[in-house]
């Protein structure tokens, strides 16, 4: 996670004594705002959210990430289409922060809020309650997905990255609590989430940003860094690998999807090889999901090599 959201990386870089300050600010505003929306309704937390982060957001320099990222996913769209694309995407990162903040109140909401569309092959691992690991991107209302473990009384460990900042960490972690799932740092390594498969759990992720050591396949027609562990612990395991995303209704409600297993295409290939093809088969999926709902593809950090910039 960044390492602080109100000051360019750059300036902080040369001026290290505004780090400290920056982060202490951002810790109790953040605390302030997430008092205020969890007094107001999902619909008006959802508005506020959107507006304060379409104002700010445009103008900072993860918005220039956004821009390459879109760029580079949509060769052919105008420069007008991507800026207010990209104006849009700040306005959902607002919107998923109210998501996740109202998370319990979503739940609380169940039966006028989400819809489930699961495809007959995951029914059945869900039905037995099998080992499965979850793989989804940051696009459309993924933190609302993760609902499905408390639906269908599931086990599962989500992975998540602990913000650099000390308070706002414990206030995120607090705030990821209400997922009804386990939670384990993706700072923890592969053993624990080996040990929660091995003990018939579920594990899931959010797999679509850059991996400094993932392995370079296609992405939107270009290589990309990407995360081939999912795939390699659902071989090693025998656990389902299984797609899931949420989808964003009028009315503040949800649709979550969950597909069907995903399997190799070579299965007599060393492990490495099909984890690499199935990792491909989880990258189209999240390709039709951006395709989608572009403007719903959170994308503030570098996700091709430097050399595609365009």
């Amino acid at each position: 996670m960044p390492q602080f959201y109100l000051i360019p990386k750059k300036l902080a870089r040369k001026a290290p004594f505004l780090v400290t300050v920056t982060q202490w600010l951002e810790a109790r505003a953040f605390a302030f705002i997430f008092w205020i929306m969890r007094r107001l309704s999902l619909e008006q937390a959802s508005r506020l959210s959107a507006f304060a982060f379409g104002l700010l957001g445009p103008h900072g320099d993860k918005a220039d990430k956004a821009r390459t990222n879109l760029a580079i996913a949509f060769p052919d769209a105008s420069e007008e289409w991507r800026e207010h694309t990209t104006r849009q995407i700040f306005r959902y990162l607002g919107i998923s922060a109210a998501e996740l903040i109202k998370l319990e109140e979503i739940w609380q909401q169940r039966h006028q809020r989400l819809e489930w569309e699961i495809a007959p092959e995951a029914a059945q691992v869900i039905e037995r309650k099998g080992a499965a690991i979850f793989v989804s991107a940051h696009v459309g209302a993924w933190q609302v997905a993760n609902l499905l473990s408390l639906e269908y009384g599931l086990t599962i460990s989500t992975i998540y990255a602990p913000e650099s900042n000390e308070t706002l960490a414990n206030i995120m972690l607090e705030l990821r609590e209400s997922f009804g799932v386990g939670l384990i740092s993706s700072e923890a390594g592969v053993r624990p989430l080996m040990k929660e498969l091995a003990a018939g759990n579920s594990i899931g992720m959010a797999m679509d940003t850059r991996l400094d050591t993932g392995k370079l396949l296609p992405y939107f027609g270009r290589d990309a860094l990407t995360n081939t562990t999912p795939a390699r612990l659902a071989l090693r395991s025998g656990a389902a690998l299984l797609p899931i995303r949420g989808v964003r209704l009028p009315g503040n409600r949800f649709r979550i999807c969950v597909y069907d297993p995903l399997v190799s295409q070579q299965p007599d290939a060393p492990v490495e090889e099909q984890a690499a093809e199935l990792t491909v088969q989880i990258n189209r999926y999240f390709e039709e999901w951006i395709r989608e709902y572009p403007e719903q593809w959170i994308c503030l950090k570098r996700r091709w090599p430097k050399a595609h910039r365009l």
